[in-house]
């Protein structure tokens, strides 16, 4: 398998559908359409190379022998070539949710700069769903955001390291970690490292990428500005690896601050994955390349990032088990899990520190005293801090008490396009779907749309305006607000 998907990736290294030009060397020659559609063979396989009536992997000639360009249209209606010769391989891999009948372009150019070009539909295998690594790398929308992990241990983002193996909790460490920078700051006093000198915009802290499905992979700097166009690819992933869960392949700069440190300003295009999670990932490249080196402690640098932009797997994960929510007893807003506040407007994350608080709840029995917010008065072990909701990627929202009993069974979904400074999303639920999902002073009113002002892969703060007035924001009038974290 691997020989096969290596030679069909050399394969894939073409230059531009340009016309050949004609000299001497060439004879004058017209192929019209008939005759090259009766002398192109195309033969589809799998990964593994066997021959597939939907294969995306493609090998195709010509008979008599014909330089062609094969391509596909872009939805602008540009043009994505696929190979270019008189006989190769390409693959042909469309993204979820396309027609599997797929239309291939092949043009054939004849003597004096004309050319011939017909239409050939080929039936290929379409998915249905993406890889768990991809979908911790671009999300299940196909897209994702990552910039420097700023929370990482140390609040060390890039440096070196000795390249020890073994494992490591890469939450909470940086394995190995000899040194790093932590601010852009210090990113620049270190431009010696870069393969020009200067500073490109990618030092921010607020500098990211975006990575999608089809492959791509876009660097911005903090203000926006493209700074590279590249494309990645993740090999060999196995997440119950002692060290490499995977190997990162990239074009060359394609990552923030893409070189190896003291190297001349050396850009790698293969890294090891040491950690990958929704919201964030670790990446390692030994001294020169030696990945055989593992274990020798000889240099190697290391890249952290982290990402919040992928809203439904922060919160329910990628698995069917998915994933459990607690009181967040740890807030830093004194932690206060529940109560009210104004509804301030402004950063909503800093809701999540204190910011807005007037009074809440700490406690099950500080709990237990305020029934008088309910729709029944009556306690239903969802007061208990130890009481969890279970979110999950179907959409299903289960709520339970200490013990595991099941309380309620409800629902959810994001609204992530009204996000904004102050929130990131909205959660729309059933109602009483979340934990004692009452609006304060209200009767027991049970709201289905919270603003969720601050997410991180550990804590939740949700918030909503007194009778759901959300055109009310930086008035500070009355609102509730619910703080949570990962069980």
């Amino acid at each position: 398998m691997k020989k096969y998907l290596l030679f069909i990736a050399a394969a894939a290294t073409l230059v531009a559908c340009d016309p050949v030009e004609d000299r001497d060397s060439f004879s004058k020659s017209v192929v019209d359409a008939n005759q090259l559609n009766e002398g192109l063979t195309f033969v589809q396989r799998d990964a593994e190379g066997n021959i597939a009536e939907d294969g995306n992997y493609i090998s195709y000639s010509t008979n008599p022998s014909t330089v062609v360009c094969i391509y596909t249209l872009k939805n602008d209606g540009s043009e994505n070539q696929l190979a270019l010769g008189a006989s190769g391989e390409f693959v042909l891999s469309p993204n979820r949710g396309s027609d599997p009948n797929q239309t291939l372009y092949v043009r054939a150019y004849n003597t004096g700069g004309e050319f011939t070009t017909i239409e050939r539909q080929l039936y290929v295998y379409v998915p249905t769903d993406l890889p768990a690594e991809m979908k911790l790398a671009v999300a299940d929308s196909g897209e994702k955001i990552w910039k420097w992990d700023t929370n990482a241990p140390d609040g060390v983002v890039w440096g070196n390291m000795g390249y020890c193996g073994g494992s490591a909790d890469w939450t909470k460490e940086t394995a190995g970690k000899w040194w790093g920078v932590t601010s852009e700051e210090e990113f620049m006093d270190q431009l010696n490292h870069s393969n020009t000198g200067t500073a490109t915009g990618e030092e921010s802290m607020d500098a990211y990428m975006v990575w999608k499905e089809d492959g791509s992979l876009l660097k911005y700097d903090a203000s926006g500005n493209l700074i590279n166009s590249g494309s990645f690819e993740i090999a060999d992933y196995d997440p119950n690896a002692e060290w490499r869960k995977g190997l990162l392949k990239t074009s060359e700069g394609a990552i923030l601050w893409p070189f190896e440190i003291n190297s001349g300003g050396r850009r790698p295009t293969e890294f090891d994955i040491v950690h990958l999670s929704v919201n964030q990932m670790v990446l390692v490249y030994p001294d020169g390349g030696a990945f055989d080196g593992l274990g020798a402690w000889g240099e190697a640098s290391f890249w952290r990032f982290a990402s919040n932009s992928d809203v439904e797997g922060t919160t329910a994960g990628y698995s069917e088990e998915g994933t459990a929510w607690t009181w967040n007893t740890d807030c830093p807003n004194g932690g206060v899990v529940w109560g009210n506040m104004g509804y301030c407007g402004g950063n909503g994350a800093d809701v999540y520190t204190g910011n807005g608080k007037w009074w809440g709840v700490t406690s099950e029995e500080e709990f237990m005293g305020q029934l008088g917010h309910s729709n029944t008065g009556v306690a239903t072990g969802e007061e208990s801090m130890d009481a969890y909701m279970l979110f999950k990627p179907s959409g299903d929202l289960l709520k339970y008490d200490a013990t595991g009993n099941l309380l309620n069974t409800g629902s959810f979904k994001f609204d992530t396009s009204v996000a904004n400074e102050w929130k990131v999303a909205n959660l729309e639920t059933s109602a009483g779907a979340i934990l004692w999902p009452f609006e304060i002073n209200s009767g027991g009113n049970r709201p289905t749309t919270f603003e969720v002002v601050y997410l991180s892969g550990s804590a939740m703060t949700l918030v909503y305006p007194d009778g759901g007035a959300f055109d009310g924001l930086g008035a500070w009038g009355e609102a509730s607000f619910w703080q949570f974290k990962k069980k």
